[in-house]
């Protein structure tokens, strides 16, 4: 499968309504900067739209990101936003794990994938940093660990993500 139809095919099995087309990715307070990952080679599914209520037991990151990068690997980016003081990073790495366990279902076997976790916030303690940087922290996709990387709101992720 080429990768556009890859893409084609994450845009069809999740419908085009949970989609999100655009560059600046918010919620409330946060919001991402996705210039600089092409938006005819990325598919961002908005897990807002694809679970209204809330999937049961679970509490979902807000978006996640599906594209190419140039050396072939297909990148999946779970992106949390944190607009409010004092992230709680344990809840943020739960979300950011339930979005990379989403991602799954949709991730073809056939090619080499990456997980970036990004959690975009408007300021966080020392503490909860260290919380991010433990062990358990780490999001586990096709049998891998990734470590959860951190930008302020409003950061581009195309920075983020090299």
């Amino acid at each position: 499968m080429s990768r556009s139809e890859i893409l084609e095919n994450i845009r069809d099995k999740v419908g085009r309504e949970s989609l999100f087309n655009g560059n600046s990715f918010r919620r409330g307070r946060c919001s991402a900067d996705l210039t600089g990952i092409s938006e005819n080679d990325r598919v961002v599914v908005d897990l807002d739209a694809v679970f209204p209520s809330g999937q049961e037991g679970e509490n979902q990151c807000e978006c996640v990101l599906f594209y190419f990068d140039d050396t072939e690997n297909f990148i999946v980016v779970p992106i949390e936003l944190k607009g409010g003081g004092n992230v709680d990073a344990s809840e943020a790495v739960e979300q950011l794990k339930a979005g990379a366990a989403f991602a799954i279902d949709y991730t073809p076997r056939s090619v080499k994938s990456v997980c970036y976790p990004v959690l975009f916030h408007n300021g966080i303690s020392r503490a909860e940093v260290r919380q991010l940087s433990k062990s358990q922290s780490k999001v586990h996709f096709r049998g891998k660990s990734f470590e959860i990387k951190t930008a302020r709101c409003g950061g581009k992720l195309a920075n983020v993500l090299h």
